[in-house]
């Protein structure tokens, strides 16, 4: 079943913009965040999260295993106005705080707090497994940074996602990043598991990715996107994985961002 994703390219584009501004100012006034990362993530996760949060209401766990972009996703509940609270008290001094890493009191349905790399899919394959039990099968969607696939719990928890059909959906986001270019799904991996390989720059391969993650069983989604996508000449350099931007630098991305949203 494809479903209609009626929301328009140009919306999709703008809102990328606005959360693109929004990080990296968020990031150079509180002087924390991986930008880098973020902002990679949000070319397929902010039209993921307003078709899914606006347009359906459906019903699913998110685990954000790539915990530091929590800029990332809450800067995406700050926009989608789902909540505002964890983007504005993002780093701050206050007892509210919300920290770098993703904290589950941001979002009902976030299942855990995150940080650790490589922890973020065993931990939902266990809630799947125990919703499973109880005939539930909502969906569990689980975020990884390309880095992540060099662990180990990443391939074991792969062969028992399948060996018991669990309702997962393993997103990648692959920002093919100078230093962990490290992406190998080999032919063993897609024969027990089903694997797509999308464009993070491609509307309509977003779509599909939607499409897919609200079928049924386990699937793997790999999104190729772009570390600090669409800020021009500042793309695919190492020292915006965690850096932050100066004044000056802020500036200049901010009048250097163009959305890159094919058809």
């Amino acid at each position: 079943m494809d479903y209609l994703i009626s929301t328009s390219k140009e919306e999709i584009k703008n809102l990328l913009d606005q959360n693109t501004c929004q990080i990296l100012r968020k990031a150079n006034e509180v002087n924390a965040g991986h930008i880098g990362g973020s902002i990679s993530m949000s070319q397929f996760l902010l039209p993921l999260m307003y078709f899914l949060e606006i347009e359906n209401h459906f019903e699913y766990k998110l685990v954000l295993s790539k915990g530091h972009a929590s800029l990332g996703l809450y800067s995406i509940l700050y926009l989608l106005k789902i909540n505002k609270q964890p983007f504005l008290n993002y780093c701050t001094k206050n007892k509210n705080s919300f920290h770098g890493h993703t904290c589950s009191k941001s979002f009902k349905k976030l299942l855990a707090s995150s940080g650790s790399l490589g922890h973020g899919l065993p931990l939902a394959m266990g809630y799947a497994y125990a919703q499973k039990l109880k005939n539930n099968n909502k969906p569990v969607i689980c975020i990884l940074g390309d880095g992540e696939l060099q662990e180990g719990t990443l391939w074991e928890s792969l062969l028992h996602i399948f060996n018991m059909q669990l309702n997962i959906k393993v997103i990648v986001d692959f920002n093919n990043s100078i230093e962990t270019n490290t992406l190998k799904i080999d032919d063993a991996i897609k024969s027990f598991i089903e694997v797509i390989d999308l464009d993070g720059t491609s509307f309509s391969d977003i779509k599909k990715g939607i499409n897919m993650i609200m079928g049924k069983g386990p699937k793997m989604i790999i999104f190729r996107t772009i570390k600090l996508a669409n800020v021009k000449s500042y793309e695919s350099k190492p020292q915006w994985h965690a850096g932050i931007p100066n004044k000056e630098e802020l500036n200049d991305m901010l009048n250097n961002i163009s959305i890159k949203l094919e058809d």
